[in-house]
């Protein structure tokens, strides 16, 4: 049921703007009469679906930052019960409690709660949030697709509220401010949290992760990170792939965090692995040699690590009829263009120079994003700013 209403807020018009509009004034009327409590801090990372990303980093250095000794914080999650103490321990400890995403009580709490944080929304496509209350929000990648207010049916997005929202470069900034209604005045020029990991890893992780999936020295990895999309049916000649790299290659493939259905999980051949529940993406890229996407944001991510990425979408067409591309010359900038068959790649592959390939990457996503590598740090000493800062609600007027 919440799935169904969910797809007709996004996608219907006239739901979405009677949703947004009542509901949005019936919570701003409850806020009236609801209290702010200076010490709460509300999270969610994607929409209540997982323990993950940026939110999840913020919310452990929080934990164990002393200036923060005294708040407490509640993660909001759309399946409470499969956020137990047995699958999920860290959120369960005397600091922190558990809600149910767009509850009566979920929205409540946004109402009292200080600080919201969060790499998607917290408001639900709502505009509810007091001047008191401090907004940073990581988003959860930089990429050359659509999205915001310029998807279809999406108009609801209105970051002019967000206190603190990460970007990584020019480009993002742009598309945060025409897609999303961002202020640049609020935007923290760091990265995001998640990322800073990638940075500090080391050769003894290389081989306790590829361990911990059973990957063979002498196979080199290939991850496949498809981006989402509404009707999933990517065409790979799986068969193929098998047979003229299997040899010498291993391939890692990841559905899509949004999606529904993981077209995955039914391969069963040893040179095909099923990460998609794997729970720390960056160990993936940390052991990766290759990444081959479309148009995901962890085109961006892995490309910090200055490896050879592959941008392949045998519905590259298509997709850009349905969905479009902010990127609009992405064909043309990105190294080696756009692959559309399986011949394509897996050629490529066969006679790729790593050294070469590793540098044009490099080259590119480096005109893009940048990450110092203290972007926790970076957001952390913003939000206490802010909240010493006596004169935030003045500041906080558009």
């Amino acid at each position: 049921m919440h799935d169904k209403l969910s797809y007709l807020i996004k996608h219907n018009p006239v739901i979405q703007f009677l949703y947004r509009h009542i509901m949005s004034f019936v919570f701003r009327f409850i806020g009236l009469f609801t209290g702010t409590d200076d010490h709460l801090i509300l999270l969610n990372s994607f929409g209540g679906e997982q323990y993950s990303d940026s939110t999840k980093v913020l919310y452990e250095a929080l934990l164990n930052d002393k200036r923060f000794e005294e708040y407490r914080f509640v993660w909001a999650f759309d399946n409470l019960s499969r956020f137990n103490e047995s699958t999920c321990p860290n959120v369960h400890n005397s600091r922190t409690k558990l809600v149910k995403i767009d509850t009566l009580s979920y929205f409540v709490t946004a109402l009292k709660a200080k600080v919201w944080i969060s790499n998607v929304n917290i408001e639900r496509g709502l505009h509810f949030k007091k001047k008191r209350t401090i907004y940073l929000n990581t988003w959860h990648g930089t990429a050359p697709k659509k999205g915001g207010n310029a998807y279809k049916g999406r108009k609801d997005y209105d970051f002019s509220y967000v206190d603190i929202l990460c970007v990584d470069g020019e480009y993002e900034r742009d598309v945060m401010t025409q897609m999303y209604n961002g202020l640049e005045k609020n935007m923290l020029w760091c990265g995001r949290p998640r990322e800073d990991e990638l940075f500090t890893f080391t050769e003894s992780d290389r081989i306790r992760i590829k361990e911990s999936l059973s990957i063979p020295e002498n196979k080199r990895i290939i991850l496949y990170m498809p981006t989402w999309r509404e009707t999933v049916n990517l065409g790979l000649d799986w068969k193929l792939w098998e047979k003229r790299l299997s040899d010498k290659y291993i391939v890692l493939v990841r559905a899509h965090h949004f999606s529904k259905v993981n077209i995955f999980k039914d391969l069963t051949s040893q040179f095909w692995v099923d990460v998609s529940d794997y729970p720390n993406v960056n160990e993936l890229y940390w052991i990766a040699d290759v990444l081959i996407s479309d148009y995901s944001s962890a085109i961006f991510d892995f490309g910090l690590l200055g490896r050879p990425v592959i941008s392949f979408a045998k519905d590259h067409d298509q997709y850009m009829k349905d969905y479009g591309l902010f990127m609009a010359d992405w064909e043309e900038r990105f190294p080696n263009g756009v692959m559309r068959t399986d011949e394509q790649v897996l050629d490529h592959i066969d006679k790729m120079d790593y050294l070469f390939e590793s540098s044009k990457c490099k080259t590119f996503v480096d005109s893009i994003v940048s990450h110092p590598g203290s972007a926790t740090k970076a957001c952390i000493n913003r939000l206490f700013e802010l909240l010493k800062d006596k004169n935030f609600e003045r500041l906080s007027e558009k």
